[in-house]
């Protein structure tokens, strides 16, 4: 896996009969398992590749260390450590989602209670929000009719 590449990137399936769009997940949960387990072991893969370029670049030889390196090493260690930040958050929320699995309650909105389509849910299987209730996002949804984030509340 190439340094910074985001393996939590949602893959298109690919055309999906009408039926798996309603699949209840909890049918399905040793697949789901397997899946966020691949994912948690590919994220600390990522994790470690990080911690180890950010080591490599801090404990570089500062013998030539213009203001102008200096600087550019610095930016590169922020940029080091917000990947790193972001990928102990992946790997929190597919812990969760395992935890999920655990709990029984894996598939359903965490603030409605309403199933989660397996289309999300193959997007995106650490999802824990419908699009309507996923928090700072409602925005970035197309709630109209028939859209992604068609109102599942009513079907």
């Amino acid at each position: 896996m190439k340094e910074g590449h985001a393996i939590m990137a949602p893959t298109d399936p690919g055309p999906r009969p009408a039926a798996s769009l309603l699949a209840d997940p909890a049918g399905d949960l040793p697949r789901w398992r397997d899946r966020l387990e691949r994912l948690w072991r590919r994220q600390v893969e990522e994790i470690i590749e990080l911690s180890l370029a950010y080591h490599d670049a801090a404990s570089a030889s500062r013998a030539d260390d213009r203001p102008g390196r200096a600087a550019a090493r610095s930016r590169r260690l922020q940029r080091t450590l917000a990947r790193t930040a972001s990928a102990h958050h992946a790997l929190a929320e597919i812990e969760a989602a395992l935890a999920r699995i655990d709990g029984a309650s894996y598939g359903i909105c965490e603030q409605c209670g309403g199933r989660l389509l397996a289309d999300w849910l193959e997007a995106s299987p650490q999802l824990r929000y419908c699009p309507r209730c996923r928090p700072g996002r409602h925005d970035s949804w197309d709630l109209s009719p028939g859209g992604p984030g068609q109102d599942h509340h009513d079907r």
